[in-house]
């Protein structure tokens, strides 16, 4: 866990402090501080022209129209602004030092901001000057134990000086806030408020947050209270941890590590069980498929099992390779009888080739006629056209379930030299291909 401590310096190693200006994205973080205070200072910093600052990502930061690279002030607040409501919106919480309620003047095209402009509040809640009420005092009484924060604020407890609290009758105020510190007076200093999935808790304020005893103290208190907040394990154990010994522990770890390969190899094979299943099921599919993206991948899954390999033309279309012998390849599907359309799309490929490289690709249709039909019930699945456009032209007809029957005895163990036989077949044959004698 990083904590983004905002205004607000904290000392330990978990900690990345910086301002509103110079910090990364603050939805990266899970757990943020902010000194509204503080904040609202260094912007009116930044809208004076006071000093040069800069954005996390170097560039300058300028109160005006962003040019040359500059960053404009207005466009920063903005982007803080949604920020803080992504952050709260994944549970994040955000942990704010209390400041009385103030207008934040001299911000180009920004008249209307207040100190608390970036937190986004409870719908039916505003974080204005009837919820956070400007008023002092130095004693405070712990009303919650249980709650994360409390730690944070006893160490400070003798130093404290508050100057807000925050008025837990206010209109909405209180179907969301949990109140665990207040004044000797009563008044609320400590609040916890639901805001999305995420929590903002409001915490009372040092007399003297640059005491060089308290960042220290503080920043690891910080640290265990968003871990508790954010349900986090203890995972940062001193040197010496894992010398103490548990009984069984190292044997049950050994065993958790033997599970976890043990899932991950299962998981390994679970996926490519999966894939083959999938491969296998395309093989039965071409007897049935109607789309030609369906009807595609089913032949291909035949056709690769019965040895050719799968690719594609310079140009994208599919094409069955056998060595060095290549055949283009269209897919054609009716619940009747397949008429010429696949003829003309495979020609306008042959003629490309010819046209390109000088000779005649050879080609393949692979016909699914009467594809709603059981294979043995079909009687007329080619248009006699096609036929002998076929045989005229000079390429293959491969009837669906002929491909089947190839890829049904490749999965049974037909010997190499047959299923060679029938790819050259395939390959090479003007007409329907008949493989009857190679199927028997």
């Amino acid at each position: 866990m990083r904590i983004l401590s905002l205004s607000h310096r904290l000392q330990h190693r978990q900690v990345d402090n910086h301002t509103i200006l110079n910090a990364p994205n603050i939805a990266d973080y899970d757990a943020i501080v902010l000194d509204i205070r503080a904040t609202a200072d260094i912007i009116h910093q930044a809208a004076q022209g006071e000093g040069f600052l800069f954005t996390h990502g170097d560039a300058p930061i300028v109160n005006g129209e962003g040019s040359d690279g500059a960053a404009p002030l207005a466009a920063l607040l903005d982007r803080r602004r949604e920020e803080f409501a992504r952050a709260l919106e994944r549970g994040a919480v955000v942990a704010v030092i209390l400041a009385p309620q103030s207008r934040i003047t001299g911000v180009t095209e920004k008249q209307g901001l207040d100190r608390y402009f970036m937190l986004p509040a409870p719908i039916g809640m505003a974080w204005d000057g009837t919820t956070i009420r400007a008023s002092e005092g130095s004693r405070g009484a712990v009303v919650d134990h249980a709650h994360p924060f409390v730690k944070v604020y006893e160490t400070y407890q003798s130093q404290l000086l508050y100057r807000a609290t925050i008025d837990d009758r206010a209109p909405g105020i209180g179907q969301h806030a949990h109140v665990f510190l207040r004044s000797a007076g009563g008044s609320a200093i400590g609040v916890d408020v639901r805001v999305g999935a995420g929590r903002i808790v409001f915490l009372p304020s040092p007399s003297n947050p640059e005491t060089e005893w308290l960042p220290p103290l503080e920043g690891q208190a910080m640290v265990d209270a968003f871990s508790d907040a954010l349900a986090l394990p203890d995972d940062d154990p001193p040197y010496w941890g894992r010398e103490m010994p548990v009984p069984g522990l190292e044997a049950q770890e050994t065993r958790v590590r033997e599970l976890a390969f043990a899932v991950e190899q299962a998981q390994d094979e679970h996926a490519m069980a999966e894939r083959i299943a999938t491969s296998l099921s395309r093989v039965r599919q071409v007897l049935w498929a109607g789309s030609e993206s369906a009807l595609l991948a089913a032949a291909a899954a035949c056709a690769q099992t019965i040895g050719f390999e799968i690719a594609r033309s310079e140009d994208g279309e599919p094409v069955w390779l056998d060595g060095d012998h290549s055949v283009d390849v269209v897919v054609a599907s009716s619940e009747g009888v397949v008429e010429m359309s696949p003829h003309y799309r495979l020609r306008q490929r042959i003629e490309a080739g010819i046209a390109s490289r000088a000779i005649a690709p050879r080609g393949v249709i692979v016909v699914s006629g009467q594809r709603l039909s059981r294979p043995d019930e079909r009687s007329r699945e080619i248009a006699d056209s096609l036929r002998v456009a076929s045989e005229a032209v000079g390429y293959a007809l491969l009837p669906s379930r002929v491909l089947y029957r190839c890829a049904l005895a490749a999965l049974e163990g037909a010997p190499q030299e047959r299923l060679e036989a029938m790819r050259a077949r395939i390959a090479s044959t003007n007409g329907i291909v008949d493989l009857d004698d190679l199927l028997k």
